[in-house]
Formats: C-alpha cells, structure tokens, sequence
C-alpha cells in the first residue's frame, strides 16, 4: 500500500471513515473477506468519482457552448433601439429615447409599492381571503401599523383623524379578521 500513499484517488478514499475503517480491518486480519470488501469500497468510490467527473466535464461544455451561442445571437441581432435617433455625428439620442413612456413607474418603485401590500405577503389561503374581504381603509391601516411599522398616532395624523380613530378602525378590522378566520375553521372541519 507505500506505494499507493502518494495517489490522490487513494488519499480521497482513505479520508472517509467507513474506508479508513475497511483498510484498517484489512491490514489487520489480512483475511479474503476483508480485501473483498474494501475492492467493493473502492470499485464503487471510483465508479462516483468517474461520474461526477464525467457529470462536471458535460456541464461545463454546456455553458461554454451556452455562452457562445448567446454571444453569437447578441453580434447578429443587434438592437436597433440602441442605435442613434438621427444620422447627425453629435446626437445622443438613441431610438429607445424616444420611445420611453415618461408617465411609466420604475420597475423598482412598482416592486417596493407592491411589497407594501398586505395580501402579496400572506400564504395562508383562509387569511388572504380574510384580508381581501376588507374595505381599502381597513387595509391602508393594518397596512400602515404592520407593514411600516406606524403607530396609530402616525397614521391618524398622516390621514387627518384623531388617533382614537384609527385605533377603533384597527381592533374592529382584527376583530373580524378573527370571525372571519373562526368561520372559515368551521367550514374546513365540517364541509
């Protein structure tokens, strides 16, 4: 075995406790039996490591060709919306320029103003429903106490009420959440 020492395949499959475990029963008792079993251990070592090999080479050809596939349609289909508005040397203008809709929201706005909404945070089918069966105002506040973290101070004085106010609206809107939530219990149970 000195002369398998330096062979990284065999230090690979000696660090592995069970294999440690086999080589050293075979060192020991030098019997058939153990030599059987460790040339079992082995065989099916390498036979992974050829996979994994084999598995890790075929991937990587795929994105090399992947790669060069999307360079190869990138040069051929070059965007025309990039291109100049005009043939003048000393224009900017691209034709995307003058095609933008200066009323549109940014992508990133219109996500922020989304994860703002309370339904687009619920995964649970009977408190979606629940919180879909509220009115707009009922929303805007637990909305507001829950989603941004306002007090009902805050949210009064943002709306023009008094904080007594939004408190009643909040308990009320908990209170049927809560009725809601108990219904839809009871028609889950007994259908």
């Amino acid at each position: 075995m000195d002369q398998y020492a330096d062979n990284a395949l065999i230090q690979s499959f000696l660090k592995i406790p069970e294999h440690q475990r086999l080589y050293q029963t075979y060192v020991d008792e030098k019997t058939k039996e153990a030599e059987e079993a460790l040339d079992r251990a082995f065989q099916k070592y390498y036979v992974e490591i050829r996979l994994i090999r084999i598995l890790s080479n075929t991937l990587k050809r795929h994105a090399i060709r992947y790669d060069q596939k999307r360079k190869q349609q990138n040069q051929r289909l070059l965007l025309i919306l990039d291109q100049p508005a005009s043939c003048e040397a000393d224009t900017t203008t691209t034709n995307l320029d003058l095609i933008k809709d200066s009323e549109a929201i940014p992508v990133e706005q219109a996500v922020i103003e989304k994860e703002d909404r309370l339904e687009d945070k619920i995964e649970n089918p009977a408190l979606y429903h629940a919180i879909r069966s509220l009115t707009p105002r009922q929303r805007h506040v637990l909305e507001s106490y829950y989603l941004k973290g306002m007090t009902d101070t805050e949210i009064a004085t943002k709306e023009g009420v008094s904080q007594q106010s939004i408190s009643k609206v909040r308990n009320i809107t908990l209170s049927k959440l809560k009725t809601y939530l108990l219904e839809w219990d009871k028609h889950e149970r007994c259908p």
